[in-house]
């Protein structure tokens, strides 16, 4: 069980301890963070009970390499079930705590809600099937999972126009929500080109966000 946790659920927590480091005029509370990071990981369980409606289905279209239906499955179903979970936590969780006052913030409990949903995910993967994905999953899954739903967390504080808070919580969500669904799209094509092509693609996600933060940290009003 302990090789199973280091190679699934550290990753998580190092990955959230070095983007939550880029924080760094008014980092968030570490307790609220802690809470997201597990409430993130908490909504694998109610992200399974649905996907499972789904799972003959998905398991079809992949089998008959149904572009049509794997598209479907990738947007409006899984990308749209796990990151309007994931968004939904924002929602009811932090948005009425007020502690989103700095233009990085809604990127920092982006990532945090999608580490934390990844770690256990990467958990359940790594038990089932064995260290060596665990291993990959680390890296490449946690990202994944950080960057789509930090990416929509940027137009939650990021962007503050007259826009009304809905409407910025909508906007991020289905930024979140394409770029999960195209992560997605590509590995269940199942062709070595899109698979690195979903693998760049993390990682150039995660490295403009990188940069997006350090930006970000530069214009807080707390600096």
């Amino acid at each position: 069980m302990v090789p199973v946790i280091l190679v699934s659920i550290l990753p998580g927590i190092l990955w959230l301890l070095y983007f939550y480091g880029q924080d760094r005029y008014e980092p968030e509370p570490r307790r609220l963070v802690f809470w997201v990071f597990l409430g993130g990981m908490l909504l694998v369980v109610p992200a399974g009970a649905l996907e499972a409606l789904g799972k003959e289905g998905l398991v079809a279209a992949r089998s008959a390499g149904d572009v049509i239906s794997l598209f479907y499955y990738s947007f409006f179903f899984i990308g749209l079930i796990e990151e309007g979970l994931k968004f939904s936590l924002l929602w009811f969780f932090v948005r009425p705590k007020e502690v989103m006052n700095e233009p990085v913030d809604g990127v920092v409990y982006g990532i945090t809600t999608g580490l934390g949903f990844a770690s256990l995910e990467n958990f359940l993967y790594t038990q089932n099937l064995g260290l060596e994905v665990g291993i990959w999953r680390g890296v490449i899954a946690c990202l994944a999972h950080a960057a789509f739903t930090g990416w929509g967390g940027y137009f939650l504080t990021a962007e503050r126009t007259a826009a009304r808070t809905e409407t910025r919580f909508a906007l991020g969500w289905g930024v979140a929500l394409s770029l999960h669904g195209l992560y997605n799209f590509f590995l269940f094509l199942e062709h070595p080109a899109l698979t690195l092509a979903a693998f760049t693609i993390t990682g150039i996600l995660t490295y403009t966000l990188l940069l997006k933060m350090r930006q970000l940290t530069k214009t807080s009003p707390f600096r």
